[in-house]
Order: C-alpha cells, then sequence, then structure tokens
C-alpha cells in the first residue's frame, strides 16, 4: 500500500503528538531474567548441594503487562553490547559465577543508570565476586527457614517496635505505599545490612524480605519472598513484585488503599479514597483518571479538587470495582479500588467508612499502635495505649443506631476489668456491660438494645501491671 502526501502528513503528526505527550510511552522497557542454577548438572564445590525451581513462566507472566521479557540462562549475555538493550536484569537463579568479564559488564549496567533485581534465591549468585557486598548492600547470613509457615508481610521501613531513631530514614519507599500489609506461606531469608543507604520496602518477622539501595547513578532491589508457586500466587506478592519492576524502569506507581465497607446511611461519600502516584523521577509528567467502574447500578466514582475520590450511591448493596490508572512516558499502572456497598445497620457497624474513632493515648506515634487499627477490619494490627491504668477508646458511629453486641479481640495486654459505655450525644455516658474478671482473647458481650451513636471501652486494671492495654478488634452489632 502506498501513502500519498495527505497520509504522511497524519502519519507524521501522530508521530510528533506521540513524541510530545508524556502519556504515549517512547518505548516499553525491556527485562532480562538471568537464571539457571550452578549445581546443575554438577554440584559446585564449596557451595551448599541446594537445588531450586525458579518457575520462571510464572514471573514472566506476571511481568508481561510491565515489561517486555527475555529468560536466558546463557550468562554470556553479561556484556556491554548486550545489556545495552536492556532497563533492567533479574538474577533468578542460584549460585551462578559470571567471569571476571561478565561481571564487570555487570557493574558498569548498574553505574551507568540501569537497575538490577534479585528474586528470592537469586541473591546467591554472583558470590564469586569480591564485590557481591557493594552490590547487595549487605550478606546473606541465613535460611531457609520454614517457621513460622504462615507470616504476616509489612509493607513499611519502620522498626517493628514503632519507634523513630536517627539510624534509618523512616519514609516509606513508594512501593510500600501502594502495597498493602499480606499474610503469606513461604520461606525467610536471613539478610544482614551493611550499607547506610539501604531502604527497607517490606520487612517479615523483623527481617528485611525486600528492599533497594542506590548503586552509582542505578539501582539495585532485592525480593527474598517467592520460593514456590503458592508463594507467587500470593496477591501481595505479586503486588511487591510488579510494582517494585515499576518503579526501577521509571513507570508511575499508583495508590488504591481499598475504602472500608460503605453503609447506605449516605447516597454521597467525600474523600473515599487518594488518587495519587508516585513517579521515580519526580520530573516526569503523569496522568492520573479514572478509567472505569464494574457497577455503574451500585455505584458512580469522580476525582475532586483535593485529588481524591467520591462516591455517590444508588441504594443497591454489593460490590464491585473502580479501576484507576497512572501514565507517563516510560508506561502505565493500574489499580482496581474494591468497593463493597453494604445495608446501612448489617454487620459490624464499627467498621463503615465514616465513622471515627479516639484514645486517651497511645504507646508512640507510630501508626502500628493508633486506634484507627481497632476499626479497620484487620486481626492482626492493634491498638496500645500508655502504661497507664484507667484507658479508653471511644467511636464515633456517625449517627445513632440500636446496639446490643461488642466484640472485643484482645492481645497479650488485655484489662481484667473494664465497662462498655454508650452515649448518644458523646456525654452523659451509660454503663451497658461492666466486666470484673477479663481473661483477654475474644470477649463477646450482649446487652438490652440502647441508642446510641458513641461506644466507649473504658479499660481500669491491668493483667500484667506493667503495659498498657492492647486490642486488636473491636466490632458493634445492632
Amino acid at each position: 500500500m502506498r501513502l500519498n502526501v495527505l497520509d504522511w502528513k497524519i502519519v507524521l503528526c501522530f508521530l510528533i503528538v506521540v513524541s510530545m505527550n508524556p502519556g504515549f510511552s517512547r518505548h516499553r522497557p525491556k527485562a532480562l531474567i538471568i537464571t539457571g542454577s550452578g549445581n546443575v548438572p554438577v554440584p559446585k564445590a564449596n557451595y551448599p548441594p541446594w537445588k531450586h525451581e525458579f518457575q520462571n513462566e510464572k514471573v514472566v507472566q506476571m511481568l508481561q503487562n510491565v515489561v517486555d521479557v527475555d529468560t536466558t540462562t546463557n550468562i554470556g549475555m553479561l556484556n556491554d553490547q548486550t545489556l545495552e538493550t536492556y532497563d533492567l536484569l533479574i538474577s533468578n537463579s542460584l549460585f551462578l559465577t559470571p567471569s571476571t568479564e561478565q561481571l564487570a559488564a555487570l557493574e558498569r549496567f548498574i553505574l551507568n543508570g540501569k537497575s538490577f533485581m534479585t528474586l528470592h534465591c537469586g541473591m546467591l549468585s554472583l558470590l564469586n565476586w569480591e564485590k557481591y557486598e557493594q552490590l547487595m548492600g549487605g550478606i546473606f547470613i541465613g535460611g531457609p527457614s520454614s517457621e513460622p509457615s504462615v507470616f504476616k508481610v509489612y509493607t513499611e521501613n519502620m522498626e517493628f517496635w514503632g519507634y523513630e531513631y536517627p539510624f534509618r530514614k523512616s519514609e516509606a519507599h513508594p512501593v510500600s505505599k501502594v502495597v498493602a500489609d499480606f499474610i503469606t506461606s513461604d520461606e525467610l531469608y536471613y539478610f544482614q545490612p551493611s550499607t547506610p543507604d539501604f531502604h527497607v520496602i517490606a520487612r517479615a518477622e523483623n527481617h528485611p524480605v525486600m528492599w533497594w539501595h542506590p548503586l552509582g547513578k542505578g539501582k539495585v532491589m532485592s525480593l527474598t519472598l517467592g520460593h514456590d508457586l503458592k508463594a507467587k500466587a500470593n496477591e501481595g506478592y505479586q503486588r511487591l513484585l510488579v510494582n517494585g519492576v515499576r518503579w526501577l524502569v521509571g513507570i508511575p506507581l499508583i495508590r488504591a488503599i481499598d475504602p472500608k465497607p460503605i453503609s447506605t446511611r449516605r447516597s454521597f461519600y467525600e474523600d473515599i479514597a487518594e488518587l495519587r502516584a508516585y513517579a521515580p523521577n519526580e520530573k516526569d509528567a503523569v496522568i492520573l483518571q479514572i478509567e472505569n467502574s464494574t457497577r455503574p447500578d451500585l455505584f458512580t466514582v469522580n476525582t475532586n479538587s483535593n485529588k481524591k475520590i467520591d462516591i455517590k450511591l444508588t441504594g443497591k448493596t454489593g460490590g464491585g470495582k473502580a479501576t484507576l490508572s497512572a501514565k507517563n512516558n516510560a508506561g502505565l499502572s493500574r489499580q482496581d479500588l474494591n468497593i463493597r456497598i453494604v445495608k446501612d445497620g448489617e454487620g459490624n457497624i464499627a467498621s463503615y467508612l465514616g465513622n471515627s474513632i479516639s484514645a486517651s493515648s497511645s504507646e508512640n506515634q507510630s501508626e502500628m499502635f493508633d486506634a484507627k487499627n481497632l476499626v479497620d477490619e484487620d486481626s492482626t494490627t492493634r491498638w496500645s495505649s500508655a502504661a497507664t491504668d484507667t484507658a479508653w477508646v471511644t467511636i464515633d458511629l456517625d449517627k445513632i443506631y440500636s446496639l446490643s453486641r461488642v466484640k472485643l479481640h484482645w492481645e497479650a495486654s488485655y484489662a481484667t476489668e473494664y465497662e462498655i459505655q454508650t452515649s448518644r450525644s458523646g456525654q452523659n455516658w451509660q454503663a451497658v456491660a461492666d466486666v470484673k474478671d477479663g481473661d483477654g482473647q475474644s470477649d463477646h458481650l450482649t446487652f438490652p438494645s440502647v441508642q446510641a451513636r458513641f461506644i466507649r471501652i473504658l479499660a481500669k486494671k491491668r493483667a500484667t501491671g506493667k503495659w498498657g492495654y492492647s486490642l486488636y478488634e473491636i466490632e458493634v452489632f445492632r
């Protein structure tokens, strides 16, 4: 087919628009996975006799909408000419020992501004390199461990005890900000950082499981989770991997934290979620938008002037999704916002969007011990008070309900004596349950139905006498 002069002008104009518009990607980022085992077919001398299944097909599947991926077992591809065509090199391997020339090419690749990532036991390749510790930002010190077999992954940079000290920056990494905590069944590796410029993205059992550090103009990132197909199928793991790769190649990350259950007590809610993107290069222009919603029969969503999302309900109940996107010159990120509409008064009223909660004190300023954790529908987060004999938490249910049941899920620092109090106005409290022999764990308390908007747990005697009070969750029912 021949193009006439007008056709060529149209093509030229389109190319100019593409080159100038940050919403169009000039090229799709490319990643190369180096895989294989140095213990196959013959185990290496002075190396553990470990072997591993890498599940490269699953990794490629997870990344197929983010980057173009090539996979090779040929470490001869670690040369300047080949690596020049890639933006990211991923080590999904075990005990590979490249030559001095190949390692030098890898080093130049990173120092000149490209990215390197290790997956699970991929951190145990390149051990023959005297610069291994410099590359990784530390050293492997043990594992794998299968105990505990199930654990929670915290996507944050805060130390486990929640106190801030100057030895580590506490600012959360963009990947941490867009991936929620999750529970998984996986292996744990133990790693000892040795560079001060070491940034934790996720931790489990108080060990880093995902981190990055700068090296020259480039970035080095490690994700030690993902032992087998079951672990790789975990949604939290997939979000860590996909968003880690996006950040390494310059694609913006989009924050889409699911809102709490939305009650039909109102037809319109403001600011149910934040519409925010994080570009690795802050100078990059990013286009943010809501692409669609799956249940227009239940709700419609729109952005407001505060860059947050408002929702209008039709009055029907059910679940649906709104797809958010962030796009720059490097590529596109999408994230679903899961929305659940419940009939007002049904289920756990304390968990509804629009409620607020306050407390007499918290152990410290960390969100790890904030009172809002009591109504987040997550049985692994908690509120912890200061070490006092008397402490309270109060939930404002936003309107008056007929209440008759409360469930409390205590941590080890429970109250042996406490009251459940209610109020219509936040004053003139009425005790509806008075516990004198609390034994911790879960308390299910029923009482004659009472009209109340506010409900308060007033703790009066500590079980330990040493620490404060600690609760995982409060549930309130009609």
